[in-house]
């Protein structure tokens, strides 16, 4: 399979996974193939409203270990961020964010996100989804 056939098979399904499950978006972060330390964004899915946030963040990367993406591809565990609880006392999953998370988590709040699920895909990268309802876990 090409390169150009991997990226309409994934961006179908991420199409697919939002569409069935009420997400707004979803963005592959996948490790760069030049710089194992980082994740680019491999293919991405969104509403037509939420183009220009998924838009914004194509020429963004994370660095392995850093940051709620970096952490969710270096320890393979999810998380879970809702808009009406960030920011509101204690992190219940003992992540840490950063500036840049910040600032883009509030970027997303402010388009109208009230969930955001990072999801590790092992040794591929990892999955970000974006609903404007509240998903449960």
């Amino acid at each position: 399979m090409g390169k150009a056939e991997m990226g309409s098979v994934l961006k179908q399904t991420l199409k697919n996974l939002c569409c069935s499950n009420g997400w707004s978006y979803g963005v592959f972060w996948r490790f760069d193939q030049r710089n194992s330390m980082l994740l680019t964004m491999g293919d991405a899915y969104s509403e037509e409203q939420m183009g220009p946030l998924v838009d914004n963040m194509l020429l963004k990367f994370h660095i392995l270990g850093e940051g709620i993406i970096g952490q969710a591809a270096f320890m393979g565990k999810h998380q879970w961020i809702f808009s009406d609880s960030h920011g509101k006392g204690s992190d219940p999953t003992g992540n840490q964010t950063n500036f840049q998370d910040e600032s883009e988590l509030q970027n997303q709040f402010s388009s109208g996100i009230k969930t955001i699920a990072i999801i590790s895909v092992e040794r591929w990268g990892v999955v970000q989804f974006g609903s404007t309802r509240k998903v449960s876990t």
